[in-house]
């Protein structure tokens, strides 16, 4: 990933507290068990007892004497949850809870980078200030279709904008569904404000609930990162090389806004290889723009052009800007 040492030592520091905090909540929550039934304590007693008898057995080789102990742990054991279970606490509830299952909170599955490690990354050094909550309200549960209109028609194919947007609703949602084993790429366009951004952000927002990694960049910022990789002073070099791994490397790579950057002919050529890198990878990629496409083709490459022709589903937005239209309503008398 490129990391320096420090920036690696302070998302490591991350999850010691979140180890330490999740260490502190089985505590609490044994405390709360064990003062609800005392019986517990005795009970853990015989256990730690039978187990001592058990590796005592093992190391005189009495088979049988092994084989009694283990019986007998079993069953205090499966006494211990009966109780729990009886006072109304859930089955799980003496066993450490992890934000990360797959990791243990560790960062690490093995020698490999887990995903939730990635996705530190990005939240990290990635995330634009105020996106996190930018996702707590643009997300799947917030669509509101009532901003599009009924009555304004698509005359290329007579349905309504209405109609145009729930479709595009729910290719974003099966997007979703059927993540990563349809690993398409997708591109949404429209005028702006029609909800382009809106539908990439419960696209991410989802994904990352499921553990995957998205990066979410402007093409603003992709270009920049494009530009400081080849021309920048070797500190911003190191940086780019780091962010360039993220981007062909992620799971998911969201570019917002294409066709708003300031582009040049090493810049398009970058952003071409990095769309057949990822391709190699089976990573896939999400776009917004304004531009149609004979836009594309003009402002890039007939290679870039025929690639989102070719291996990108379509997705099409219409409408009125809806940010407008919000400041119109909330400003409206009741």
């Amino acid at each position: 990933m490129g990391l320096s040492n420090a920036e690696y030592e302070a998302i490591l520091r991350d999850y010691d507290e979140k180890q330490t905090r999740n260490r502190h909540a089985l505590s609490e929550r044994k405390a709360k068990v064990y003062a609800a039934i005392p019986v517990l304590s005795e009970l853990d007693e015989r256990i730690a007892s039978g187990s001592v008898a058990a590796a005592k057995a093992a190391l005189s080789g009495n088979p049988d004497a092994i084989a009694d102990n283990s019986r007998a742990i079993e069953l205090i054991s499966s006494q211990k949850k009966q109780l729990i279970a009886q006072a109304g606490f859930p089955e799980d509830y003496l066993e450490m809870q992890y934000d990360c299952p797959l990791c243990k909170d560790t960062g690490y599955q093995g020698s490999e980078m887990c995903r939730c490690f990635k996705q530190a990354i990005i939240d990290r050094y990635y995330m634009d200030p105020g996106r996190k909550e930018v996702l707590e309200k643009e997300n799947f549960s917030t669509f509101d279709a009532s901003y599009y209109s009924e009555e304004a028609i698509d005359e290329s194919t007579g349905d309504s904008y209405r109609e145009i947007a729930l479709d595009a609703y729910r290719k974003a949602y099966s997007y979703v569904e059927q993540f990563p084993e349809h690993k398409r790429n997708l591109l949404l366009t429209g005028s702006t404000g029609v909800g382009k951004t809106f539908l990439t952000n419960c696209i991410a927002k989802a994904l990352m609930i499921a553990g995957y990694t998205v990066l979410y960049l402007s093409a603003y910022r992709l270009f920049e990162i494009f530009e400081k990789y080849r021309f920048g002073s070797a500190e911003e070099n190191r940086l780019a090389t780091r962010n360039l791994d993220m981007v062909l490397d992620c799971d998911l790579l969201i570019i917002d806004d294409l066709g708003t950057e300031n582009g040049n002919s090493y810049t398009v050529s970058q952003l071409f290889t990095c769309m057949e890198e990822r391709q190699l990878r089976a990573k896939p990629i999400v776009i917004t723009t304004n531009l149609n496409m004979e836009q594309i083709r003009a402002r890039y490459s007939e290679r870039i052009a025929s690639r989102l022709f070719s291996n990108y589903r379509y997705i099409k937005l219409m409408g009125d800007d809806i940010r407008v239209r919000k400041l119109f309503l909330e400003g409206s008398p009741d």
